[in-house]
């Protein structure tokens, strides 16, 4: 982990890492690397979400995880590594700002991984940035807890899920163009998303690989992904890019009271397996700046 990233409250005489400097610091770090490390500081939940609202003029959730303030949530996928992701990328509106929260750390194992898009934009090829600036449609079923769960959060006349019925689905889907959705007998959603796997974030201006295509699923069914040629994005190409992210991929060995911030459109974010699971307490909160 590159020194060059990690804030530290001697650099600000002050713990509070909320503070306007410390706010704009972090702003620097992410737009000029990515991410940043704050290490040291006087954390608890309430901070965070401070330091969270001060990026972010809307809040992103997930609707599969367990909501620990208004407007951050507790970080629960199983034991496995986890592949590299941009966060909620298989959404519409995956965030601009990711920020975690390490309350408590894991003595061994389950750092987080680290993977700068640009630096894998720059090493492909001609062909495979041509292959990989089509169109991709992502699709899967949703079960209805999650969907509502979703509809809830993004509807701007609703605010409890119980409330959400078709019509609120309806009104989700007719204002965004690039996702389409058929509800089943079950209540499930078979859910389609047209998203680009290259992208340039609001922070920095280079295109880079930054998107789902490499990770997890655990709360949700696999998704497949298919170009607009017609033609999956088969295991060879997803064994390809895995192998090329690694080259460039680093770790946060956490510490207690860490906090990292990601540009979610840059920099993709996995996990080493979990070895001390009873000693890890982590936190996300996540939005658009």
């Amino acid at each position: 982990m590159n020194s060059r990233n990690v804030l530290s409250p001697q650099q600000f005489n002050s713990t509070n890492p909320a503070t306007c400097e410390v706010v704009q610091s972090c702003h620097t770090k992410l737009k000029n690397h990515g991410w940043v490390l704050l290490r040291g500081f006087d954390v608890d939940l309430n901070v965070f979400s401070q330091l969270i609202g001060a990026f972010c003029s809307k809040l992103s959730f997930d609707p599969a995880r367990e909501y620990t303030s208004e407007s951050t949530q507790k970080v629960d996928a199983g034991t496995a590594a986890i592949g590299l992701h941009i966060e909620n990328g298989n959404t519409p509106f995956p965030p601009d700002i990711v920020g975690f929260y390490s309350k408590k750390s894991a003595i061994f194992g389950s750092q987080t991984t680290l993977c700068d898009g640009v630096d894998i934009y720059e090493q492909l090829s001609e062909d495979l940035i041509t292959q990989l600036s089509q169109t991709v449609t992502v699709t899967r079923k949703l079960p209805a807890q999650l969907w509502k769960s979703y509809a809830a959060s993004e509807h701007p006349l609703l605010s409890d899920v119980d409330e959400v019925g078709a019509s609120h689905l309806h009104d989700i889907l007719s204002v965004i163009p690039n996702h389409r959705g058929t509800l089943n007998a079950d209540g499930s959603l078979n859910y389609e998303l047209d998203i680009c796997m290259l992208v340039n974030s609001r922070l920095c201006k280079k295109p880079a690989f930054a998107n789902a295509l490499l990770g997890p699923s655990f709360n949700y069914e696999t998704p497949q992904y298919k170009f607009a040629d017609g033609y999956e994005v088969g295991d060879d190409l997803k064994r390809y890019l895995a192998e090329l992210a690694e080259q460039f991929t680093i770790e946060i060995s956490w510490k207690d009271g860490d906090i990292a911030l990601i540009d979610n459109k840059r920099v993709m974010h996995g996990r080493r397996a979990i070895v001390d699971d009873e000693n890890r307490e982590l936190y996300i909160g996540m939005g658009q700046i």
